[in-house]
């Protein structure tokens, strides 16, 4: 009977050895892949374990602060086939790609003894999150950015270009009554303006810059090429971007600004910064810097042969204040912007208009010349 004896050893042996049996897999995924920061996607997370005896399963899932996203975990008996399933609610903080976080799970024996981690297969979703854009409200920075052009229907509306009268229609604002017409017409009137437009909007992001205050100039430059795109878009006009090696053709539509916006959430950092581009012909250009490098200034030059018009805008400290923000006084002249004020009588003969915009002042300053 001596063999009796060796069946506890036989089942400690198999309680100690369960934990490196257990084999899983695991899968997160987004229900929405793209978003604007501070958007709320939902997304699940699934985990599937087997194992052939009984053990304790502790499952652990990461945590991820660029989707404000905590850890979070679960402890289980398992045995046999064994799944944990989890609703995600994510809500990017910033403009980039972020994947879903992890999981990991770990199976330790019913007498507590040993603890093993289990190899899974891990299936994980990416998150794109666009820069944040805002609204544009000035009509003055609309027509001065996106419609700097001839007149032509379906464009901007100009208040600086009387084009008539008309009779009132609901909706029209007091502020358009013509009281004379009113009165000789026998019946509300209202001032009509001028429709201005480009043929589209190109802008290139320029990726020059390093360290911190370069990383700060990219996110608020991204978010204010996002804007800009947006508004455009708004107003019916053919859009196109540079940005690094990425460059996305003129054209209209929800996916083609999709395809811009993923060109921007992606854009990073590069030293030397890829050229600026020749846009199409008769677009406005509008050119976004933080150092104004002489290649910067020497690619608007190029780009005017073809241009409608080139906007250049330099963004010295890397930020700029959004409509309704205020800041504190900032001094001194960076390289960037004494290179600018020395060349910006003569790129402005050439028609390259220079708007420098310090980190105290707001984007709205950009209308006012």
């Amino acid at each position: 009977m001596a063999w009796f004896w060796l069946l506890p050893l036989a089942l400690l042996a198999a309680i100690l050895l369960a934990p490196s049996l257990v084999r899983g897999s695991a899968w997160v995924r987004a229900g929405k892949r793209r978003l604007f920061p501070h958007r709320t996607g939902e997304g699940q997370m699934h985990a599937t374990l087997v194992s052939p005896l009984p053990v304790y399963v502790r499952l652990e899932r990461e945590g991820s602060g660029a989707l404000g996203l905590l850890p979070g975990g679960v402890w289980a008996l398992a045995f046999g086939r064994w799944g944990w399933a989890e609703a995600l609610a994510y809500t990017p903080r910033r403009r980039g790609e972020h994947p879903l976080p992890g999981v990991r799970a770990f199976a330790r024996d019913l007498l507590g003894l040993r603890e093993v981690e289990v190899r899974l297969s891990l299936e994980q979703d990416r998150v794109l999150a666009y820069p944040e854009a805002f609204g544009l409200l000035s009509p003055d920075l609309r027509l001065t950015l996106l419609a700097d052009g001839p007149e032509a229907a379906g464009g901007l509306e100009d208040p600086s270009r009387f084009a008539g009268v008309r009779p009132y229609s609901p909706g029209d604002p007091l502020s358009r009554f013509h009281w004379k017409a009113t009165a000789h017409h026998g019946q509300p009137m209202v001032r009509e303006f001028a429709r201005v437009r480009s043929s589209g909007v190109w802008l290139h992001l320029d990726l020059e810059a390093t360290g911190k205050p370069g990383e700060i100039y990219l996110e608020h430059a991204a978010a204010l090429a996002a804007s800009l795109l947006i508004a455009a878009e708004e107003a019916n006009l053919a859009v196109g971007l540079s940005v690094g090696a990425e460059r996305v053709g003129l054209g209209r539509g929800g996916e083609h600004l999709a395809r811009i916006l993923e060109g921007l959430a992606r854009a990073r950092l590069e030293r030397p910064a890829h050229p600026v581009p020749i846009p199409p012909p008769g677009v406005n250009l509008l050119l976004l810097t933080q150092e104004a490098s002489s290649a910067v200034i020497e690619g608007a030059l190029r780009a005017r042969a073809r241009a409608s018009r080139v906007h250049l805008i330099a963004l010295p400290e890397g930020f700029y204040l959004r409509p309704g923000e205020r800041g504190r006084p900032v001094f001194g002249k960076t390289e960037g912007v004494l290179r600018l004020l020395k060349k910006r009588h003569l790129l402005e003969a050439e028609g390259v208009r220079v708007h420098i915009l310090r980190g105290n002042q707001s984007i709205l300053r950009i209308a006012e010349g």
